[in-house]
């Protein structure tokens, strides 16, 4: 009996070794394989750095320039809310998903088997360049239930809009949308250009349609003359006809874009505003980071920050009382920049 006992305990000894290391082993794996999370004000503050998610080849707001370097609007933006912290800025690339929702999910609040190129994990503190939009945060999904709430979006910085670019050598000034049933329109894939384009009026625009990679290609092709317009972002139009881009560009020396702006039935919101995104456990951080998003509208260095690649930056409608100063309003109307004034097109062509 008593050798029963002793054997029956070592057993019992030995399982119990065996099942702690496993629950071990168990909960270090969990442990190195669970997403970084997304981190609070303090925690920022504590580390001394913040990461903050831009798009990756996306001039002018976020790219990688000649030298090497990160350029663009949010680059500086970002540098500029790590600085306003007194943190060191964590820059991460993000490739952009089929939806902005997808790209919430993947760099703010999952993430779980995602990496960048460089081996870390995607998860940020702070995403940039979010639809700002009340409907679109208030959304609610297939359940009911709300699609966002594990995100809080805010601080709009910039306003957007869409224009169209056409060589004013070749071509008037398109008044009515008749005119893309006889010239070629370039635009971007999977853009609101392309789906207005191939679905209008009963398509009646799809065999002028001509659609490349990025803007920057159909952009090309209307220097190159195969196109006769391109329809695209404001921002992203105004980069590539500014002045600095038609030094370096090798196009033709005989088109001559032209950048103007026009109300395209059927083509959705006209304009739309856009701002960050943090988790939506971390308030205290968004409340941060909009101060300083206010000081540098109010600063003028916006302005600036457009200036420099060609952009015209327009106060969100939420700050609209905050004018930017005399010398940076006078940096922007000096850049040079051609945007004819609105003209709206025909309902039906």
């Amino acid at each position: 009996m008593a050798l029963f006992t002793r054997t029956f305990t070592a057993f019992a000894r030995l399982w119990l070794m065996i099942n702690v290391t496993w629950l071990l082993i168990l909960m270090g794996w969990l442990v190195w394989s669970s997403p970084v999370n997304a981190r609070s004000y303090d925690d920022i503050q504590a580390s001394g750095s913040i990461s903050i998610a831009v798009y990756k080849d996306f001039p002018p707001y976020s790219f990688i320039n000649a030298q090497g370097e990160a350029a663009g609007i949010d680059v500086a933006l970002a540098q500029a809310l790590a600085d306003g912290l007194g943190v060191s800025l964590d820059l991460r690339w993000m490739t952009p998903d089929e939806t902005v929702e997808d790209d919430m999910r993947n760099y703010l609040w999952k993430g779980m088997n995602l990496t960048s190129e460089d081996g870390r994990r995607v998860k940020a503190d702070v995403m940039l360049r979010v639809p700002y939009d009340r409907e679109f945060a208030l959304q609610r999904d297939d359940l009911g239930q709300p699609a966002h709430e594990l995100v809080h979006m805010f601080a709009p910085y910039q306003r957007e809009r869409w224009l169209l670019a056409y060589d004013m050598a070749t071509l008037e000034r398109p008044q009515t949308a008749a005119r893309f049933m006889y010239h070629p329109v370039g635009v971007e894939v999977d853009t609101v250009p392309q789906f207005f384009l191939t679905t209008a009026y009963g398509g009646r625009f799809r065999q002028n349609a001509r659609t490349y990679a990025s803007i920057n290609d159909a952009f090309d092709a209307l220097n190159h003359g195969e196109v006769a317009m391109v329809m695209g972002m404001s921002s992203q139009l105004e980069w590539l006809n500014s002045p600095l881009q038609k030094e370096t560009s090798q196009s033709s020396q005989h088109t001559k874009p032209v950048l103007t702006e026009l109300a395209f039935p059927l083509l959705g919101r006209a304009d739309w505003e856009l701002g960050m995104a943090v988790h939506n456990n971390y308030r205290q951080l968004a409340y941060a980071l909009e101060d300083i998003v206010l000081a540098h509208i109010r600063s003028g260095d916006f302005s600036r920050w457009a200036a420099r690649y060609g952009v015209d930056f327009n106060v969100p409608t939420r700050f609209s009382d905050i004018a930017p100063s005399e010398d940076s309003a006078r940096n922007n109307n000096e850049k040079g920049m051609n945007v004819e004034p609105v003209a709206t097109l025909a309902q039906s062509p």
